[in-house]
């Protein structure tokens, strides 16, 4: 468990709150203990402490308006993510209770509705997600994964495969940048995840939570679709009929250098306009770290779902009114690609290489 304890006390000692999942009924014992070391080291350095190392944890402090948070924490959860998380918790918490801390009287109920906005920031900041990948053996199928902070601030870095390249996170972070631009013009709540799936088998999934940004690369080992070249060769309608049959989709795009087919005539509104920059923005970071001519992106917010398949010299949008599985994509996509269709024999050559 990274976080082991979340406390406050007053100045003097006196527990007004500890987080219920971390407790263990010690928090007056804790709090006589901490404050006589917080006042022995500003008395004697004439500084305030901010952290305090123990063998297998760590407490990092924050002290203002007559209130100590305190934070415990293991040894396995990174400095700058501590202090992200912690200092989400300090904020929401003087924001919320600004008035009652200034007319405290030893009513600590106060403060109790306090657990299930705790609970509610740990899970904005990721920090379940990020126990798991810290300590669970999943983990480990990674070749890496980051987290950033709703700034954009790399937090915790982590690669598993060997001479793994941590400077590819500069293109990972653009990726979530633009997963979050993506979420604010659907609506301030949005939050999803995207797929990014190169047919060499690499996969970069970005998943956006309300405080932060965890993105994380692996590699399927069985994605490795035939017949890519003969895309190349296929006419927009023929393509229409191939992805139309296989995935089903609300409405579908093909997009080449010139001109847009579409099963829907309406122009592209804002949201869809948003979504396809994102697309075509990831088209060019996977080109730069995988020299990738094709790729599946997947984009999930809510109950509304966009895939996006860019083949040789064509790109598919699909729009789908509902969420959509991402190893159900997968399959199909490998299954278009072994589809066999007949190119028109009138489609002339220089229309279908553009």
């Amino acid at each position: 468990m990274l976080i082991k304890r979340i406390l406050i006390i007053t100045e003097h000692g006196v527990p007004i709150f500890d987080y219920e999942e971390y407790g263990r009924d010690d928090e007056v014992l804790v709090g006589g203990l901490l404050t006589a070391i917080l006042k022995f080291v500003e008395e004697t350095e004439q500084e305030k402490l901010s952290r305090l190392l123990l063998e297998e944890s760590q407490f990092l402090v924050i002290s203002k308006e007559s209130l100590i948070f305190i934070f415990q924490i293991s040894d396995e959860m990174p400095g700058d993510y501590a202090e992200y998380v912690s200092s989400c918790i300090f904020e929401r918490f003087m924001q919320k209770y600004k008035d009652q801390i200034k007319e405290f009287t030893g009513n600590v109920s106060t403060f109790y509705d306090f657990q299930d906005g705790c609970k509610e920031i740990l899970l904005e900041c990721g920090a379940n997600l990020t126990d798991i990948l810290i300590n669970e053996k999943e983990s480990e199928n990674l070749h890496a994964w980051c987290l950033f902070s709703m700034d954009y601030e790399p937090l915790i870095v982590m690669a598993n495969a060997p001479k793994y390249n941590v400077d590819s996170f500069t293109i990972f972070q653009v990726l979530g940048k633009s997963v979050k631009k993506v979420s604010s013009n659907l609506g301030e709540n949005s939050k999803g995840t995207c797929f990014h799936i190169t047919h060499n088998g690499n996969i970069v999934q970005t998943i956006l939570l309300p405080q932060s940004i965890i993105v994380t690369e692996s590699q399927i080992d069985s994605l490795k679709a035939k017949g890519l070249k003969q895309f190349k060769t296929k006419s927009a309608q023929q393509l229409i009929s191939i992805f139309t049959k296989l995935y089903k989709p609300d409405s579908i795009d093909i997009y080449n250098k010139s001109m847009i087919s579409t099963t829907d005539q309406s122009e592209l509104n804002e949201n869809q306009k948003v979504i396809l920059d994102l697309f075509k923005a990831a088209e060019k970071g996977f080109q730069y770290l995988f020299d990738t001519p094709t790729h599946i992106q997947i984009l999930s917010f809510e109950q509304k779902s966009y895939i996006y398949v860019k083949l040789v010299n064509r790109s598919i949008m699909m729009e789908f009114n509902r969420k959509v599985s991402v190893s159900n994509i997968i399959e199909k996509t490998k299954k278009a690609f072994e589809e066999i269709v007949v190119t028109k024999v009138d489609t002339p050559a220089t229309v279908l290489e553009r």
